[in-house]
């Protein structure tokens, strides 16, 4: 709530007084400037920036991807499963862990009794979860009866539909970023491994599958997911944070900082978005004062206030 009469409060120190009727007053803290032929330039104190929180950040040229945002559903096994079994026939007398438990591999699972008092440890045979137990105390075993099953999901497999129209991008050994509900501030990451080699007739989907890294053990077999794939590239594109992009007559923009208390209006022109970046199209045909250069100080936060100002601005002019 405070933040918003903040926010209230600053937008009302850039509007200045609607009622005064005096066309050529100008505001204290915003002004915007149009030269014949020039960029529009806005001005906003260095007290109203921190008060509205301005943020700005660099231009940067970055190795160009792209992304796509895909749904699917962790597979519900894992090939990594272990059989335990007994190496000598006996009685099984207790367990020593129990389902759920993550255990390592020579970690002690249970105790068999193999003669009158006299009884052997049998040990996981590798690192993972204890998924099942198919016997119970006193029950008999032999090195044929499976006692119970470690299964290793710190990889899993996840698998993805993905449509005609989107799958020439997608190679094997891309990565891609999985998230759950369950867990809204986490990311899972693994790499795409089988992308399939027919089309479903009824959906017009490919299938595509990838292992995803889960050593917290927190994804699930069978929980639904989603996904993004990131297809990278050997070239470099000038990228900005995609909040420093906004639409202006229908055409993209960003505003750069020129002074301490100076902006100027740049149009882009984006080649592609990706997660939380936005990659633009290196075309001179827009101009010298058109371009985006590296280093230049885009304003990331902040700046559909600025656009606001500026409209404001023109429909005063107007």
């Amino acid at each position: 709530m405070i933040r918003i009469l903040l926010l209230c409060f600053i937008i009302s120190m850039f509007s200045g007084c609607g009622g005064c009727g005096k066309s050529g007053e100008q505001n204290e803290h915003e002004q915007v400037e149009q030269g014949e032929g020039a960029e529009a330039v806005l001005h906003l104190k260095e007290e109203s920036q921190r008060l509205v929180g301005l943020e700005v950040s660099k231009v940067r040229k970055t190795p160009y991807f792209s992304s796509l945002k895909v749904v699917g559903e962790i597979a519900q096994e894992t090939e990594k499963v272990f059989h335990v079994t007994a190496s000598q026939p006996g009685f099984l007398k207790l367990f020593l862990k129990q389902v759920g438990e993550t255990v390592e591999k020579g970690t002690p699972l249970c105790v068999i009794q193999i003669k009158t008092d006299e009884t052997i440890e049998v040990v996981s045979p590798a690192h993972g979860i204890v998924f099942a137990q198919y016997v119970k105390a006193g029950e008999k075993v032999d090195s044929l009866t499976s006692i119970m099953t470690v299964t290793d999901t710190d990889l899993l497999r996840v698998s993805f539909n993905v449509y005609e129209k989107d799958i020439a991008g997608i190679q094997l050994g891309e990565k891609v970023i999985v998230e759950s509900v369950a867990y809204p501030d986490k990311e899972f990451e693994g790499e795409i491994v089988f992308v399939s080699p027919s089309v479903d007739t009824e959906t017009r989907a490919i299938k595509i599958r990838g292992d995803v890294k889960n050593e917290e053990h927190l994804l699930k077999f069978g929980m639904f997911v989603s996904g993004e794939i990131i297809s990278g590239r050997d070239e470099k594109y000038l990228s900005v944070p995609t909040q420093a992009v906004q639409t202006i007559d229908n055409e993209e923009v960003v505003f750069i900082k020129t002074g301490n208390e100076e902006f100027v209006i740049r149009k882009i022109k984006v080649k592609a978005e990706a997660k939380e970046k936005v990659f633009i199209e290196d075309v001179p045909s827009y101009g010298e004062n058109s371009q985006l250069k590296e280093g230049d100080e885009v304003v990331a936060k902040g700046s559909f206030l600025l656009k606001s100002e500026l409209l404001k601005g023109e429909l005063e002019g107007e």
